[in-house]
């Protein structure tokens, strides 16, 4: 899994630091993702990631073919 989040903040204009204080979602967190450096995501960070950037979970995660 490749994890695209940094894309879409980056086509809309968005900080990791303005996520995580708009969202809830510890930068820590985002910083992770953002760098592909996580095993798992949890339901509850995906929904709200969604739900900020009004966008759809193929939107930030892409299933990478070997």
């Amino acid at each position: 899994m490749i994890i695209t989040l940094n894309n879409m903040l980056d086509s809309k204009g968005i900080s990791q630091n303005q996520m995580a204080k708009d969202t809830g979602i510890s930068t820590s967190t985002l910083r992770n993702l953002n760098h592909n450096r996580t095993t798992r995501i949890s339901f509850d960070v995906l929904e709200k990631i969604c739900l900020y950037l009004n966008c759809g979970i193929e939107d930030i995660l892409s299933l990478e073919k070997n």
